[in-house]
């Protein structure tokens, strides 16, 4: 890896991805027989099922991938999806509903205003699920249900491994709960399982190319502005 001037551990996060992503899949996803299994949601799998909402809740890199997460729930299992910074979540009065889900995710599993919006979300008696990193952690050890992403140590605190391994933990968890609501039909879900084995794969192709996109990136860091001239243009 080129260092320049660009922090190591930022570029060790990046290079992370694909081995962060493989773990992930460990022993959940079985492309040869179009299976993804995430056993710590078996308990709370008829509730999901039942779920009118998901509501994600995270702070940082975990909220952006909470963003993702929500089209990928509305898109793959049909249920309405809105999400939630937890420093905003644990003060105010937010309405929880019987059949609402509370999805917490955290890369530690101890940050203060993730763990607050658990709290309150638990008094109100709702459902709530955890997506950390660090086994045994708070929010593993008082959330109902969860996964693990096995991204590793974070070094940097611009995760994105983190965030890669949480996107693929909600990928797997949308792709399961629409194919058990028969939103998502046996052939896009054998296709969808095939093509997310491949991600890894992709990601280091793109990696390879390291050192062009670092002399593209020298070349032009000091423009101020750029003009598209497409097909047709002039």
């Amino acid at each position: 890896i080129e260092k320049g001037n660009f922090p190591h551990f930022m570029l060790k996060e990046i290079f992370d991805q694909p081995r962060a992503i493989q773990d992930t899949f460990r022993g959940r996803l079985f492309p040869d027989t179009g299976v993804i299994h995430l056993g710590g949601l078996h308990q709370v799998m008829p509730l999901l099922e039942k779920a009118e909402r998901i509501i994600l809740v995270g702070c940082g890199t975990s909220w952006h991938a909470a963003l993702v997460g929500g089209y990928l729930f509305e898109e793959f299992s049909g249920i309405g999806a809105s999400v939630e910074y937890g420093s905003e979540f644990r003060y105010r009065k937010a309405i929880l509903r019987p059949r609402d889900i509370v999805i917490a995710i955290s890369q530690s599993g101890e940050t203060a205003d993730t763990l607050a919006a658990v709290r309150k979300a638990q008094e109100a008696g709702a459902v709530v699920l955890g997506i950390c990193n660090v086994v045994g952690s708070s929010i593993a050890r008082i959330t109902q249900a969860g996964v693990y992403t096995h991204a590793g140590p974070e070094i940097g605190v611009a995760s994105t491994k983190a965030f890669s391994a949480q996107i693929t933990i909600l990928t797997m968890m949308a792709m399961i709960l629409g194919r058990k609501r028969k939103v998502l039909d046996e052939n896009h879900f054998s296709r969808f399982v095939h093509a997310l084995q491949q991600i890894p794969e992709k990601i280091e192709e793109i990696l390879q190319l390291n050192e062009t996109i670092r002399n593209l990136a020298a070349m032009y860091a000091g423009t101020n502005n750029f003009i598209y001239l497409g097909r047709g243009y002039s």
